[in-house]
C-alpha cells in the first residue's frame, strides 16, 4: 500500500516547456508591414483608383411618349381585307414545326455509309428493345417463382438438405441464355 503512495518518476502530463517553444517560434515567424511603400505603390497622390470618368457618348435611344403612342393606334386602322388575305396566304403554307427535313438523304449516301446506317440502326433498334427485356425479366421471375415452390415442396420431404443446393446453379444458365448485342 505504501508503494501506491508514491508519486510518480514521471508525470503524464505535457511539460509546460514545450508549450513555451510553441510561442517562440511563431514570434519569429510574424509579418512587418511597411506601411509607407504599401501607400507609395498602391496609393500614390496622382492616382484615381476605381473613379474613372467615361467620356463617350450615351447610345442613342429614342424615348416614346406615352401620348405618341396613343396617338399612332387610334389613326392606323387595319384594313380587313389586307388581314383576311395574309391569314389565308398563311394557311396555306405548311407550318416550319411540322416539314420533315431529311438531312442524312438516302439517296445521297455512298454504299459504305448506306451499310453503316443501316449497322447502326440494328445497334439502336436492339439496344432500346424494352418490349424484349420485359419479356424476359417475366420469365426470370417465373422461373424463380417455381424454383421457390419447388424448394418449399422438397422442404416438406426427407431430402431438403440437396434441394437448395441444386437450385442455386439453376439460374445461371437462365441468365447467359439472354441474347448478345455485342457484335
Amino acid at each position: 500500500m505504501a508503494e501506491q503512495l508514491k508519486p510518480p518518476k514521471k508525470g503524464i502530463l505535457k511539460n509546460s516547456t514545450s508549450f513555451d517553444k510553441t510561442e517562440r517560434k511563431s514570434s519569429l515567424k510574424e509579418t512587418k508591414w511597411d506601411e509607407m511603400n504599401i501607400i507609395a505603390t498602391f496609393h500614390p497622390a496622382d492616382k484615381d483608383y476605381g473613379h474613372m470618368k467615361i467620356e463617350e457618348p450615351k447610345t442613342p435611344f429614342n424615348y416614346a411618349c406615352p401620348d405618341e403612342a396613343a396617338e399612332t393606334a387610334e389613326t392606323e386602322a387595319i384594313d380587313s381585307d389586307v388581314l383576311a388575305q395574309k391569314i389565308r396566304l398563311g394557311a396555306e403554307q405548311p407550318l416550319k414545326a411540322m416539314e420533315q427535313v431529311d438531312e442524312d438523304d438516302e439517296e445521297n449516301m455512298t454504299a459504305e455509309q448506306l451499310e453503316a446506317h443501316r449497322q447502326f440502326e440494328a445497334k439502336r433498334k436492339s439496344h432500346y428493345n424494352e418490349f424484349y427485356a420485359v419479356k424476359l425479366a417475366r420469365q426470370l421471375m417465373e422461373k424463380d417463382e417455381e424454383l421457390l415452390e419447388a424448394e418449399s415442396e422438397e422442404g416438406a420431404g426427407p431430402s431438403s438438405a440437396a434441394g437448395p443446393s441444386s437450385s442455386s446453379a439453376e439460374p445461371a444458365p437462365a441468365s447467359d441464355s439472354a441474347p448478345s448485342t455485342s457484335s
